[in-house]
């Protein structure tokens, strides 16, 4: 009985504390979760700064960084302030049945500019490129650059997401991407 008393006398207060810490450690990270989420704001300051970026494009400075030229078709896309601008999207390319075309998502073009050069992947085995949209799920659009400023040039689909198309054509040139049938997002 003695050794019981002692026990509860040791343990109890250890156990009370353990409990309270685990109350508190919870109620923390609720309150860091709720505070960590942007304000309107936060949310309108981002925005304005990502289309600030987009609407500006450094196309000299990415070719320096890269050492390449990009293809004249993407630095006329990014010349077209409306075209750039489109958002949420999917383009379908006609497959071998053409009842079930591929749907290839696109979120939003990525802005011209050394941030997004620094940022966004990078493919060893591919070589210098930049890629130019992203799908809002971990993947993106990429288009090569070369010594000499090619016409145009196919569009690579880096897919980090865990799809399966990773490195795969979607289409053989950017002027046939973007003139691929478009949908709304679902």
């Amino acid at each position: 009985m003695l050794v019981d008393k002692l026990l509860l006398y040791v343990f109890g207060p250890l156990v009370f504390a353990a409990a309270l810490l685990v109350i508190a450690t919870g109620i923390r990270r609720a309150i860091a979760r709720f505070r960590s989420r942007p304000t309107p704001d936060q949310i309108r300051a981002t925005y304005d700064a990502y289309l600030r970026r987009l609407l500006n494009p450094q196309p000299d400075a990415v070719e320096r960084e890269l050492g390449k030229l990009l293809p004249e078709k993407l630095l006329r896309l990014y010349e077209d302030k409306s075209a750039i601008q489109t958002v949420g999207f999917q383009l379908e390319k006609p497959g071998k049945n053409r009842w079930s075309p591929k749907r290839w998502q696109v979120y939003c073009f990525e802005p011209l500019d050394l941030e997004s050069l620094n940022n966004l992947p990078y493919e060893e085995e591919l070589g210098p490129g930049f890629c130019f949209a992203a799908t809002g799920r971990g993947s993106w659009y990429w288009i090569a650059a070369s010594d000499q400023r090619a016409r145009d040039s196919s569009v690579i689909y880096l897919d980090y997401d865990g799809g399966g198309s990773h490195g795969e054509t979607v289409a053989d040139s950017l002027e046939e991407f973007l003139n691929l049938p478009r949908a709304p997002l679902k």
